[in-house]
């Protein structure tokens, strides 16, 4: 039997290190083009990031430290052995550029800690429960000097300097609570905070025309990069990061410019930002960065969803802060431009939502949203910008432009809809001919998920007018009953001519969405609909466990990649249950679900690799389709 389809019987590691070969051995799809991961190092210069904290790097040596000094021990975790996560290097450079490069946590750490930089293993991981699944990095924990813990914190998708010092301060007694910044760029800071890029932008000119010492001009010419990067100017903040670089090698703010300006970096990847957060995040703490329950409500969401995604395109309108590499390097540009069209279909939403009356976007943010609109509809014309030759993410590229096409033409209607309706009909032929003769619709394997995905899709079209090849239908709705079970559970990847087999715990995730695409081309009925969501519901501990791990993680092969895109189909499933109110039940249960789950900056993410701007259209598309009516 094909590997794919006893996918619950191996153990994780083994999923983890063979699951990219086997998957497309076992794959009944056309050959594949390149896996190969091109994961560039960072520069030395880049690589100093970090090391202006006096780390230290035994155990033993940092409780004498503490002994001595009687400080507290800061100990940073960048990683725990037998970790499953894919992307440790890269997590670890997040958090040197992060934290580990802002001024006053530098201060910090050196002035009432004893730091300490050291992978968790052995004995000492068993001691502090630094292991898999329960402490899952980047995180540290603090030591008094006998080795009791203090605090803890892991599982950071999210920087924010005054986040991140909070509890430190708390720790030592320390009752500063305002946004921690070095006292003479104070007013630059305060001007990016306010959110005016025009005037921050002439205050940080002005600022270095006065001739600053090194380590201000270092600080005020990263700020003026940021500025630049945030208003889709990423040429402009390349050179101002370069200028820094050059001109200050020894600042550790010169540093940080070189991992951003590589695409290291926590800001460029939207991991990390300055902006004003709710007090409370500060007072209390919740599972790693997540915001304390309750902490926003849901017009909120879409606001701070809105300014995010907006703010994380490129000047082209296109996403690009997905790392997500598992079909090789060649796949990442259809993984941006599949991640912009999920954002595309969240702006929609969040302008239908401002025209009713439901949330408060600006002016200046609603006139930001059309032109980002236009932007898309344009990118959606043409397959300038699509990696033809890659054959591993460019379903998803190519489905995701189908469901913003449509969701445009039907969100908008009149004559708004004439532009996407045009398109829709090359965007609908291009997924269709991606589909092999077995129907089985792949990505870097063909699997139901993928089939699923693109039969939505063009549900969707079909809802807008557009006529769809009822043999290409009937060639995905077969492949789909393929992977089925007697018991409704789907195989994880194609079970060719054998019978299927998967366990209902490990395919609740993708159950939903798979019952979904059936139930939209009418091949399935209530009953199994609601089946799939009951069992969904049951297991999502499993699901939730491992949201922020960027690999499979546990017996069942579920990862956080699996998170956010199970979690849609889950909501889009529920709108289609007859029983009233079964449907209200399970909207009312998923939408806190999803309402219990933003950050500390009102944003979301599952696997860090997938990127935060993926995580919050995804969950803005959640709380969409759990919309009452």
């Amino acid at each position: 039997m094909p590997w794919l389809a006893q996918v619950e019987r191996y153990p994780p590691a083994m999923l983890r290190s063979s699951f990219a070969a086997l998957c497309l051995l076992a794959a009944v799809v056309p050959a594949q083009n390149s896996t190969k991961k091109i994961r560039t190092a960072p520069s030395p210069l880049a690589d100093r990031c970090g090391s202006a904290i006096e780390w230290l790097e035994s155990y033993d040596a940092a409780i004498a430290r503490a002994k001595e000094t009687k400080r507290p021990v800061f100990w940073y975790v960048p990683t725990v052995a037998n970790s499953p996560m894919d992307r440790q290097p890269e997590i670890d450079r997040a958090m040197r550029a992060g934290p580990f490069s802002w001024p006053s946590t530098i201060e910090l750490l050196n002035s009432r800690f004893v730091p300490l930089r050291m992978a968790a293993s052995g004995d000492l991981q068993k001691r502090h429960g630094l292991v898999r699944g329960s402490f899952v990095e980047p995180g540290w924990i603090a030591l008094d000097a006998d080795g009791k813990e203090l605090a803890r914190m892991h599982s950071i998708t999210t920087q924010h300097p005054q986040w991140f010092e909070a509890p430190l301060r708390q720790l030592v007694g320390d009752g500063a609570d305002a946004f921690p910044v070095t006292p003479g760029a104070k007013d630059l800071w305060d001007s990016y905070r306010s959110g005016d890029a025009a005037a921050c932008e002439r205050l940080v000119v002005a600022f270095l025309a006065k001739s600053p010492a090194p380590a201000l001009e270092a600080e005020a010419r990263f700020l003026l990069g940021a500025v630049h990067r945030r208003t889709q100017r990423e040429a402009d903040a390349l050179a101002a990061w370069r200028e820094c670089t050059e001109r200050l090698p020894e600042q550790p703010f010169a540093w940080k410019c070189a991992m951003e300006a590589e695409g290291h970096g926590p800001f460029v990847r939207g991991i990390e930002d300055f902006l004003a957060i709710p007090a409370r995040v500060l007072r209390d703490r919740d599972e790693g960065s997540r915001a304390p329950r309750g902490t926003y409500a849901e017009a909120e969401l879409w606001q701070r969803g809105v300014s995010f995604v907006l703010a994380m395109a490129d000047q082209d309108g296109i996403v690009r802060d997905s790392i997500y590499d598992f079909g090789g390097t060649d796949s990442l540009a259809n993984v941006h431009i599949a991640v912009t069209y999920l954002c595309g279909e969240a702006l929609l939403h969040a302008a239908r939502r401002a025209d009713a009356g439901q949330i408060e976007l600006s002016n200046e943010s609603r006139a930001a949203v059309e032109a980002r609109l236009q932007q898309l509809l344009a990118l959606a014309e043409s397959d300038a910008k699509l990696a033809l030759e890659d054959r591993d993410e460019i379903l998803w590229a190519h489905a995701y432009r189908v469901r913003f096409l449509s969701r445009h033409a039907q969100l908008r209607g009149g004559a708004s809809a004439d532009k996407p309706k045009a398109i829709l009909g090359p965007a609908v032929a291009a997924l269709s001919r991606l589909q092999p003769e077995t129907g089985m619709w792949f990505h870097e394997y063909g699997n139901p998920f993928a089939v699923a995905t693109a039969l939505q899709a063009l549900a969707f079209a079909k809802e807008q007018g557009e006529t769809i090849d009822e043999e290409i239908v009937a060639r995905g709705v077969g492949a789909l009953r393929r992977c089925r079970t007697e018991q409704g559970a789907y195989t994880y990847g194609d079970p060719g001519k054998r019978a299927p087999r998967a366990t209902v715990a490990a395919a609740a995730g993708r159950m939903p969405l798979c019952e979904l695409a059936l139930v939209q081309w009418g091949k399935s009925d209530a009953a199994a609909l609601q089946a799939s969501l009951a069992a969904a519901f049951e297991h999502h501990a499993l699901l939730a466990a491992v949201r922020k791990y960027d690999d499979h993680a546990d017996r069942h092969g579920y990862g956080g990649f699996f998170f956010w895109f199970d979690m849609l189909g889950r909501a889009e499933a529920t709108r289609f249950v007859e029983d009233a109110a079964q449907r209200d039940v399970w909207r009312a249960q998923q939408k806190k679900l999803v309402l219990d789950l933003p950050e500390f900056d009102g944003c979301f993410v599952d696997s860090h690799e997938l990127g935060r701007a993926y995580g919050t259209a995804m969950a803005l598309l959640c709380l969409a389709a759990l919309a009452d009516g």
